[in-house]
């Protein structure tokens, strides 16, 4: 059952803030759910460079047969790189790996897993063709490689396979399968996804035939409930080390009455398609945030990410071979500065707008970059705001952070990543010692020496509602990686890793 948290003195407040369809509907609004489960899961990072992996876990709690679309994003401007439907039974367990593809560059989806998708994984697919392996124990190995169909239809200068190597994953509920009519027809959807005795579904092959004979039986899916968590766990091969992470949960996040339900091929729903309502915690008070017109469901999804700055500890002490990464990711950004999606771009809370190819003459990409104000403290308390940026900086702007999704490997430039990560990764010196903590600020507007175009882009770095309540900063999600390499004592590696969330600080302003 839909977990009804938010009081309804809540909602009557939402009601009076102008939104006559919610109060029809008595419709909650969506939040960040900190026990973990939701309707929809936000992971952060994936990557497969140099021979890593990144292994994941969607799990549903409930009693009732999911559907739910899983989205894998690259990591420049969120372009879609694969999407599936996925139909997991009562308290099922989907595990499913993110590695290099071994017949080309890019990524690639790899799964020994019974449940249902649709299409089946390791399927033709124009060039990007998947491979199925029998193996010796019975089961099977499906690998399904990442495409860049996204961006090579959008003529973006940088389409190469390379591109889908990093980036973030979208876990969307699209609603609760049932079964329609007698025992024996066609469509008992529940049935076909929901696993026998020897651990595997009933029928995956008549789900795929459902949508190839014209689409499913209406009302065959009904309105989201939540209830679904996941795990990650990224594993460095070449230096023994794994680090694990959780995604964000969005709960009372669909709209009611809507049908989710989309075929395999479709890009919706999309995060963007939820209610138009966020509530907010700003220290012990929570808030109510209504957002209108056709941008109301991304702004409401885009307020749960929003902070002032976010904070997390720096660890580069070379007596134990420390090494500190930071992923960061800002996982509603293309809906605001992609200028082929969006005629406006950039909006706020963003500055600058994202290009994949400006055309004639020069036909170069335009990164999308924000300006962030850089601090970092030591373990003694020792301050230095550092006149060093991001690399490479675009202009005048001495610090700055672009992409969608981004790893930061603290220590000089050409220190080696924590997490094995290569391809377009930032680098930031850490100068006042090998331990201690940093922060990086959006919309800080007492930035010294600021020039004109700092303080315009860090002005604009807010999002307001419907009644000018405001929250300032960036939506950013993401963790720091820390490794640990102790040499090896018997031929055997003693390497070590773990994970520590970003620190947030959530300003509210009218």
């Amino acid at each position: 059952m839909k977990k009804n948290l938010i009081s309804l003195a809540v909602v009557a407040s939402v009601v009076g803030a102008g939104s006559a369809a919610v109060a029809q509907q008595q419709q909650l609004p969506q939040y960040l759910n900190t026990q973990g489960k939701g309707e929809v899961l936000l992971f952060p990072f994936y990557d497969a460079e140099n021979g890593n992996a990144t292994n994941f876990h969607v799990v549903n709690t409930t009693d009732e047969v999911k559907a739910v679309k899983i989205r894998f994003l690259e990591y420049k401007n969120s372009q879609e790189v694969l999407d599936f439907n996925l139909y997991l039974s009562a308290e099922d367990h989907f595990s499913f790996g993110v590695i290099g593809d071994p017949n080309g560059t890019g990524g690639a989806i790899i799964t020994q897993d019974n449940s249902c998708t649709v299409p089946a994984l390791g399927s033709a697919n124009n060039g990007f063709d998947g491979s199925t392996t029998e193996n010796a124990d019975g089961s099977v190995t499906r690998i399904q490689p990442f495409t860049t169909f996204d961006f090579a239809n959008r003529q973006d200068v940088d389409d190469s396979p390379e591109r889908t190597l990093r980036g973030h994953v979208e876990v969307i509920e699209m609603g609760e399968v049932q079964n329609i009519g007698a025992a024996d027809d066609p469509t008992r959807y529940a049935d076909f996804a929901t696993h026998g005795a020897d651990g595997v579904p009933a029928n995956c092959a008549a789900l795929n035939a459902a949508w190839a004979n014209g689409g499913w039986v209406a009302g065959s899916v009904t309105t989201p409930e939540g209830g679904l968590y996941g795990l990650g766990y990224h594993i460095n091969v070449e230096d023994a080390a794994a680090w694990g992470f959780e995604p964000a949960a969005i709960d009372d996040w669909s709209v009611n009455g809507t049908d989710y339900h989309t075929n395999p091929g479709s890009l919706l729903p999309s995060i963007v398609n939820g209610v138009p309502v966020a509530h907010i915690w700003d220290d012990a008070a929570a808030t109510a945030f209504t957002y209108l017109g056709l941008t109301g469901g991304r702004d409401a999804v885009t307020a749960h990410f929003m902070t002032q700055s976010i904070e997390n500890d720096v660890m580069i002490n070379p007596a134990i071979g420390g090494q500190t990464d930071w992923v960061t990711t800002f996982p509603t950004k293309r809906y605001y500065v992609d200028v082929l999606t969006n005629a406006n771009a950039p909006e706020q809370p963003f500055s600058d707008e994202y290009i994949g190819n400006n055309g004639a003459p020069d036909f170069e990409e335009e990164r999308s970059c924000e300006v962030v104000r850089i601090e970092t403290w030591d373990r003694e308390e020792a301050f230095i705001a550092p006149d060093n940026g991001f690399s490479p900086a675009p202009g005048e702007q001495a610090q700055i952070i672009c992409d969608e999704q981004n790893t930061t490997a603290w220590g000089n430039p050409g220190t080696l990543s924590a997490l094995n990560v290569e391809r377009d990764l930032f680098n930031l010196g850490f100068t006042v010692g090998q331990e201690g903590w940093a922060r990086w600020s959006f919309n800080n507007l007492g930035l010294s020496g600021a020039t004109a175009q700092t303080i315009a882009a860090q002005a604009n770095q807010v999002l307001c509602d419907g009644t000018l309540q405001c929250l300032r900063g960036l939506p950013a999600t993401g963790f720091a990686a820390y490794s640990y390499a102790n040499g090896s004592m018997d031929n055997v590696m003693m390497n070590y890793g773990h994970v520590a969330d970003h620190k947030t600080n959530v300003i509210r302003s009218f």
